[in-house]
């Protein structure tokens, strides 16, 4: 053996580091971006968009600092999450106009009682929406204005009782000047009824 050979690599002997090798272990795909691009589809009402568009950034920003795979995952979620966003905005706004449909006007209301025929007291039962008022014995022609905020399920009527064996009674609504119901009923003890509904008026 010459004296500048160098000596042989004994068997078995682990190569140099840095020299030879298989490569270090794969990055694997990014979980941020996964869980962005399943939060854009669930949507959750808007949750899951916003979640999306949060983790995307995130997931963008940690794989441009690692290198791990699933930034085309990242950028979907991203794109559908803000898509998502624009679409709760949009039906939020589409929702606002039809809850001031449904909401409630201030109405003018006239209900009107009357009898003929020798009847000149009744009974007369009213109600605006809940608001219930009755009265066993009232004095013909009777007459009640209000001015109210009716809702779509709110209900306007009018019962006129006739206490007396003969005669009739008759009962009216009258909805911002315009007669909405009117009824009468010959003979006696019986009832004279009006109802108005803002949803059929219509």
């Amino acid at each position: 053996m010459s004296a500048h050979q160098p000596p042989s690599r004994p068997p078995g002997a682990p190569h140099a580091p840095g020299l030879s090798g298989p490569s270090g272990p794969s990055r694997g795909t990014s979980g941020w971006a996964v869980a962005s691009l399943i939060f854009s589809i669930l949507w959750l009402c808007g949750a899951g968009s916003l979640l999306a568009v949060v983790l995307g950034v995130i997931a963008l920003a940690r794989i441009r600092r690692t290198g791990q795979n699933g930034r085309g995952l990242a950028v979907a979620g991203l794109i559908l999450g803000v898509l998502g966003l624009l679409a709760g905005a949009g039906l939020a706004l589409i929702g606002r106009p039809a809850d001031r449909g449904r909401q409630s006007e201030y109405t003018d209301i006239v209900l009107d009682a009357r009898g003929t025929g020798g009847v000149a007291t009744a009974g007369v039962t009213y109600s605006f929406g809940g608001d219930t008022s009755d009265s066993a014995h009232v004095r013909l022609p009777w007459r009640k204005e209000e001015r109210r905020e009716l809702r779509e399920l709110d209900v306007v009527r009018i019962d006129v009782r006739n206490h007396t064996a003969g005669g009739s009674v008759g009962c009216r609504i009258t909805v911002d000047g315009r007669v909405a119901k009117t009824a009468e009923v010959a003979g006696g003890h019986r009832t004279a009824s009006c109802l108005y509904n803002p949803i059929t008026a219509h």
